[in-house]
């Protein structure tokens, strides 16, 4: 074993919850998903840290509003680094924390991206944690194959939406999971419908019942469904999670019951 996936390892066993959310799809939530449960757990007190995983297109600093000039503290006796501190203590990691600008494409191929990764994982400083979680990107490739296999007992949790579309991609998610046998906590239904805001009806987005269907033919747990609420992409914009800035929004409140069932899986 070499000395990096030796820090991976030890590292790793001093992190008591690894959670790694992903999707088949982009464009559903999933980033938001991610930092908003970092901010969850780590509002309550728990140590948390978000690992933005996510190589080429790193969006979990202006979600979290941290200043992407500044940079990991490294260690040069160890040459190892520590995370950023963003909100609440919260410790961060990023590719955007080491490109020029958020103008600059990183123009890499796959081994790159799996070394960075495998950087991020050994070469960071974590210290002990109740909860890492990982924001992954898109589709089931480098990334997500990478970590897969670097955290054998990671907890899996899927994003869609209920178009039919995002659901065909994230059941083959499900599936290459379960194939490399990790532990799929359950699936989360990001942008469920909306209330009007004019007459107060509730109205769905997309044709419902795709993401349950899905849960059901896997057999995992739906977790949650989180309604459309434009000012959630709103804060995500101006760098404020959205259960920081509207604790009272239907989008907080069922999102704090699909954290209660994440923390009642694991901590039971």
């Amino acid at each position: 074993m070499d000395q990096l996936t030796e820090n991976i390892k030890k590292n790793m066993e001093k992190i008591k919850h690894k959670i790694v959310v992903i999707s088949g799809k982009g464009g559903v939530g999933k980033t938001t998903v991610a930092v908003n449960l970092a901010i969850s757990l780590v509002s309550v007190g728990l140590r948390v840290g978000i690992l933005d995983v996510d190589i080429t297109g790193p969006n979990i600093l202006k979600m979290l509003g941290i200043d992407p000039n500044l940079k990991p503290r490294v260690d040069p006796e160890k040459k190892r680094f520590y995370p950023v501190n963003g909100p609440l203590n919260l410790k961060t990691m990023s590719m955007a924390f080491l490109i020029e600008s958020s103008d600059s494409p990183v123009i890499w191929r796959g081994p790159m991206k799996m070394s960075a990764v495998r950087q991020f994982l050994g070469e960071a400083i974590w210290g002990e944690l109740d909860y890492l979680i990982c924001d992954l990107p898109p589709g089931t490739s480098d990334e997500t194959l990478d970590i897969l296999q670097l955290i054998p007992d990671e907890n899996v949790i899927v994003v869609s939406t209920p178009q039919e579309v995002a659901l065909m991609d994230a059941r083959k998610t499900i599936r290459m999971a379960q194939i490399m046998e990790r532990k799929v906590l359950g699936i989360i239904e990001n942008m469920s419908g909306f209330n009007c805001p004019h007459c107060g009806e509730y109205i769905d987005l997309y044709p419902p019942g795709g993401v349950k269907k899905a849960a059901q033919d896997f057999n995992i747990r739906l977790l949650g469904k989180i309604p459309f609420e434009i000012e959630v992409s709103q804060q995500g914009d101006l760098g404020m999670p959205f259960i920081l800035k509207y604790p009272e929004s239907s989008s907080t409140k069922a999102f704090k019951d699909t954290v209660k069932n994440i923390r009642e899986i694991l901590e039971k």
